[in-house]
């Protein structure tokens, strides 16, 4: 019986599976544990580091060493597939202006609600993520995807927003740089451990940055 890959869902991350995996329900039910595996070790891996082991992996997940070996070849590639899956719900998880139409500062204020208040689930592990220099190839390219998609959220959200309130032309630089800045899970951290305040406080500031951002744009704009 030969092995196939077979796509997680969590940015092209294979597990290996048998044939018989092909049948809907089973396809499912493989799914769905996969699903349920990266999301456990995600939740072990932020809050205590990248260091975890198999053992400590399959505790989590309520598998056996083996079963995780028989989803993910390497430990590395399980925890790869974990921090795509998160890669793949961040943009799903801000709101839609959409849904905000007519109000951009509301929407505004909902989006750093929604990105802080997320920002304030992450712990040690992401941070360890974000500033190794000496991460395996299978993390290192997870991290590469991370901030390739997270700037490119950022850059979505100033660019709704900037046409939002009728702005012409490209999206200014400092707009940009300032949405990055205060939606990132740092500036969390920094108010969070440095400051001792709430993920609220967080949202709080990084709304009134933003708006007074792109008012300054506003004013200065040819």
């Amino acid at each position: 019986m030969s092995l196939i890959g077979v796509k997680t869902g969590t940015g092209g991350y294979a597990c290996r599976v048998t044939e018989s995996a092909r049948t809907p329900l089973a396809q499912a039910k493989h799914q769905a544990a996969v699903d349920h595996i990266l999301a456990a070790a995600r939740q072990l891996v932020l809050q205590n580091g990248l260091d975890a082991t198999m053992d400590q992996l399959a505790e989590a997940s309520g598998v056996s060493r083996r079963t995780l070996f028989r989803h993910f070849d390497t430990r590395e590639k399980l925890l790869a597939a974990a921090f795509e899956a998160g890669i793949t719900g961040y943009r799903s998880q801000l709101p839609s202006y959409g849904e905000f139409v007519g109000d951009a500062h509301r929407w505004l204020r909902a989006t750093c609600e929604s990105a802080h208040r997320m920002n304030a689930t992450i712990g040690p592990g992401f941070f360890e993520l974000a500033s190794r220099a000496d991460l395996p190839p299978d993390l290192a390219a997870a991290e590469q995807r991370r901030r390739y998609e997270f700037r490119g959220a950022m850059t979505d959200i100033a660019q709704v927003l900037w046409r939002a309130v009728g702005g012409s032309g490209d999206v200014p630089a400092a707009l940009e740089i300032t949405v990055t800045a205060h939606l990132s899970p740092h500036f969390t951290a920094a108010l969070v451990v440095d400051a001792g305040q709430r993920w609220e406080a967080a949202a709080d500031l990084a709304y009134a940055a933003i708006l007074a951002a792109l008012e300054q744009e506003l004013n200065t704009a040819p």
